[in-house]
């Protein structure tokens, strides 16, 4: 098997979290240096990443900082960058964010 054979197959059997509908608040810097936060919703995760949706989009490579806000949810803060962004439906986004 080549090298990127085995990672596709790595990333298969990565374990996931089943995390639908768990709320997280997205803190960011714009371009201008100013804070920003947005809640979203967390659809799943694994340890490379975590996918979210959310009515705006963010620019690919922004830098995040990640939280769960759910009374379950540790007080864990997660670093992430957003490697991928797409519109899903008329009023919504799916967000791939790599964990850092």
């Amino acid at each position: 098997m080549e090298n990127t054979e085995l990672e596709q197959l790595d990333r298969r059997r990565s374990m996931r979290l089943d995390l639908e509908n768990e709320p997280v608040q997205i803190n960011w810097k714009d371009s201008n240096g100013e804070q920003q936060s947005i809640e979203a919703i967390c659809i799943d995760i694994s340890r490379r990443g975590m996918l979210i949706t959310h009515s705006d989009d963010l620019p690919i490579g922004t830098k995040l900082i990640v939280k769960f806000t759910s009374e379950q949810a540790s007080n864990t803060e997660l670093k992430a960058k957003v490697a991928r962004c797409h519109r899903k439906n008329f009023s919504s986004y799916h967000m791939f964010l790599l964990l850092q």
